[in-house]
């Protein structure tokens, strides 16, 4: 039963990667941050640091998505066999 939940993990992650609202979000958020990034002063080496980690957090968020989504196809291989 434990290769379902993973599939239809996988199913889910797969939903929420593709749902074009969701991606909308995810482009502009990182849109912004490049831009206040851009826009920041070069002095300000702490503001910086922080758009940067937003940015890297936004993609840990990505990476995890995606993960969820391959267990759930590896899961549903492993079921069909």
């Amino acid at each position: 039963m434990e290769l379902e939940k993973e599939k239809q993990r996988g199913y889910r992650a797969k939903a929420i990667l593709e749902d074009e609202i969701f991606a909308e979000a995810i482009q502009k958020v990182s849109a912004e941050l490049d831009l206040e990034w851009i826009n920041s002063p070069v002095r300000d080496t702490e503001g910086r640091e922080k758009i940067y980690m937003m940015k890297k957090m936004l993609n840990v968020l990505l990476v995890q998505l995606q993960s969820v989504m391959e267990t759930g196809k590896l899961a549903t291989k492993q079921i069909n066999k």
